[in-house]
């Protein structure tokens, strides 16, 4: 391959995707099952390029996680593996994991199909063919998308190429595609009119595929546009549209239910009662473990692989890499994969960063103990979700090693003594993950933040985007003005209290008075409440208690002019009707760390993780050491109430914080990013993402005036490093190395 360009061998293998589903195995469509309603070479075609994703999908995980500051190598891993994790660069052509022409046969074969394709065919009035016209431009721009994240900038080939020649010329002559064109470039190719088409017509969906195990439907393994849209607009930086394009499949009925894409699966700890006394907590991971399956709503775009050799292609490879033996078990055209830890497999183990990032949280439950209500925190525990991503495990040599699992689940126990994980504790999954629900509402915080909106940002990881989190925005008119009140918690939110010269009034406490107005139904609401850190007071805690208390009037205000922001609590869709349940849907965060929502959580609120993360960003910049850190951190909030450039003190108060720099809007947006990045790592470790969703974070920063590139380079440095260590303690080589931009990306063939 050394001696060859990168896409002339496209070319050659052209003929192999239209003739892959010639082989009897599970993505060889049954014609006569569509025949009825599919033209058959529409059909056809689609599924040699499905089959053609394959060879991609295990790959995309492999290398991001290889180069992903939540990992780390070990005595068995192999050179290949060694050579990306050690950022040595090696050329496609020297590593059997970069192979450049895979992601360029998927594009040649959707050049072709769409040259040939006839849209206007109908049948009995239907069309036939706009749909897989639509999810060929999905599935040739999500290629694409892969390509920009791991080469950086790749020509950009939207007609068929039939002849090495003609690839040769391509190859010189085309226009390059990166991170600053890729959604125009592609809307311009024809992404838009998909765009459209799908939204009208919906997606292909075949029905299900027998992969020798079971039974899968086909339209999980079609990608929505808005989702491969989406995250090309936010590599360009262009928040909005990225926010409006997720939104939009949010609420899109012709692909799927919209009141199934907030469900939240959780981990949750049992108590173990002694005598009277706490004697444990057991946790049980499996619930939130149910997200890498495939048959939950959670999956939004998966690859599918076969149960044994004769079915097709076996994606063993991740869980391999990971550290499971496979052996697959065939009993005519059926068949099973079994999986069983092996510590000479792992290759790829969880870094001291990724973990250290988990047992800084805190799991929080609301429990009943002698008929009174109280929160516990599950400190000694970290986030729950560690225990179904990268589980403790005993190998047979008596020594213990956390093994990555997501793609062989577990449904692990845990007590404060003991293991319950054994060699037939894990089971296969027969698919490889590309997209999921989590990661599209942390896309969305991602964008909305850098809009200009961290607190409903925040809102995301905390509560859940729903009618009843959400303060309510009504208002009464009392002498010609308009005040604003949450009537959900008997809160109120006013415009504060000012005295004769203009000032603003504030408490003994440094809170702003706000005016109190009695309403109709004769309570008058204290609006001094929602500035402070008050528990809900009840007898019987709700999920939703207190709700998003953190977001200010201003920022409400600001978000009304936004349809995919106002509507989560104007619109009845975003009704939360299992608030009331155990499984109530909320925030990102709660699916690792509890009842994390409103004023429930003491632990996990704006104001100290605000703070938090301005106080650590400081101590990067300024050289501070960690106990310096801690002590800035917990001076930068009063309570409930950040220390911002607005912040209004009494005067025998802003003494004490006179030297204190405030917190800065800027700060805020980049406090609330470094939040959304770590509960990145916490709910997508080790799915394909870490690496260049760091990238992609830089480019934020830097686009807001911060030397982004100086963060990346650190926060990948920091990969053996503590989370809690000294901001001064990295890897100074991969420091270095991160700095230039050649290291960042793979490197295409050249021809020798």
């Amino acid at each position: 391959m050394k001696n060859r360009s990168f896409i002339s061998i496209f070319a050659i293998l052209f003929a192999v995707t239209f003739t892959a589903s010639s082989c009897d195995d599970m993505l060889t469509p049954e014609l006569k099952r569509y025949s009825e309603n599919y033209a058959q070479d529409s059909v056809y075609s689609a599924f040699g390029i499905l089959k053609s994703l394959q060879n991609v999908g295990s790959r995309s995980v492999l290398l991001d996680a290889a180069r992903s500051d939540l990992s780390t190598t070990g005595i068995y891993t192999s050179d290949s593996i060694k050579s990306i994790a050690d950022f040595e660069n090696p050329e496609d052509g020297d590593n059997k994991l970069l192979n450049a022409a895979d992601y360029y046969h998927i594009i040649n074969s959707c050049n072709f199909y769409m040259a040939r394709v006839d849209t206007l065919l109908e049948k009995n009035g239907v069309p036939e063919m706009k749909r897989e016209y639509a999810q060929i431009q999905a599935i040739r721009a999500w290629t694409y998308l892969q390509l920009v994240r791991f080469y950086g900038s790749v020509p950009f080939i939207t007609e068929p190429v039939a002849t090495t020649e003609q690839a040769t010329y391509l190859e010189k002559n085309a226009p390059r595609v990166n991170k600053t064109n890729l959604a125009d470039m592609l809307l311009e190719a024809g992404l838009y009119r998909a765009y459209e088409l799908q939204k009208q017509y919906g997606m292909p969906n075949y029905g299900e595929i027998n992969n020798g195990y079971s039974r899968y439907t086909t339209l999980r393994m079609f990608v929505p546009i808005q989702l491969v849209l989406g995250d090309a607009y936010l590599m360009q930086n262009q928040y909005q549209k990225a926010a409006e394009t997720y939104y939009d499949y949010l609420t899109d009925t012709k692909i799927g239910s919209p009141n199934d894409r907030n469900e939240v699966f959780k981990v949750g700890y049992e108590t173990n009662y002694r005598d009277g006394q706490i004697a444990g907590y057991t946790l049980r991971s499996n619930d939130w473990a149910e997200c890498m399956k495939f048959n939950t709503d959670e999956q939004l775009f998966v690859t599918i692989g076969a149960a044994n050799s004769t079915m097709g292609k076996m994606l063993t490879d991740v869980a391999q890499t990971f550290g499971f033996k496979t052996s697959s078990t065939v009993s005519g055209s059926s068949g099973s994969v079994s999986v069983e830890p092996n510590e000479s497999y792992q290759q790829i183990l969880p870094s001291k960063n990724y973990l250290s990032l988990n047992e800084q949280q805190h799991y929080c439950k609301w429990e009943s103990q002698n008929g009174v209500e109280t929160i516990i925190y599950f400190d000694d525990l970290a986030d729950g979700r560690l225990y179904g991503t990268a589980p403790e495990y005993e190998f047979t040599r008596g020594e213990k090693s956390r093994i990555i699992d997501k793609y062989a689940i577990g449904s692990m126990l845990y007590s404060s003594t003991s293991w319950g994980a054994s060699s037939n504790f894990f089971s296969m999954q027969y698919h490889i993950t590309l997209y999921r629900k989590a990661l599209l509402y942390l896309r969305f915080a991602e964008a909305i933040n850098r809009m200009g909106f961290p607190q409903i940002a925040f809102g995301v990881l905390k509560d859940g985007l729903w009618r009843q989190t959400f303060p309510t925005l009504d208002y009464k008119t009392i002498d010609g003005n308009k005040y604003y009140i949450n009537k959900k918690d008997t809160l109120g939110i006013f415009l504060p209290k000012k005295d004769e010269a203009g000032n603003v009034i504030v408490d003994s406490l440094g809170v702003a008075g706000l005016d109190t107005c009695l309403f109709a139904d004769g309570y008058a609401a204290d609006t001094t409440l929602i500035q402070r850190n008050v528990p809900y007071l009840s007898s019987e805690p709700k999920a939703y208690a207190g709700g998003m208390y953190y977001v200010t009037l201003d920022e409400m205000v600001r978000a009304e002019k936004y349809k995919f922001l106002s509507e989560f609590w104007t619109k009845d869709l975003w009704n939360n009707q299992e608030l009331e349940s155990g499984n109530f849907r909320a925030g990102i965060h709660s699916r690792g760390c509890g009842n994390t929502g409103g004023h429930q959580d003491t632990v996990y609120t704006y104001a100290k993780m605000v703070a938090k993360k301005v106080a650590a960003n400081r101590a990067r910049l300024n050289g501070l050491p960690y106990q310096s850190q801690v002590e800035l951190e917990n001076r930068l909030h009063i309570g409930d109430m950040l220390l911002t450039e607005s912040a209004v003190l009494p005067d025998s108060v802003a003494a004490q914080y006179a030297d204190v720099t405030r917190i800065t809007d800027d700060e805020i947006i980049n406090a609330v990013e470094d939040l959304i990045i770590d509960e990145c790592a916490l709910e997508t470790a080790f799915e394909g993402h870490r690496f260049t969703d760091l990238l992609r974070f830089a480019d934020h920063k830097t686009d807001a005036g911060m030397n982004g590139n100086d963060w990346f380079a650190w926060k990948m440095a920091r990969r053996n490093n503590s989370a809690t260590d000294d901001a001064s303690m990295y890897d100074a080589g991969i420091y270095a190395k991160m700095q230039d931009d050649t290291y960042k990306f793979f490197q295409l063939p050249k021809k020798k």
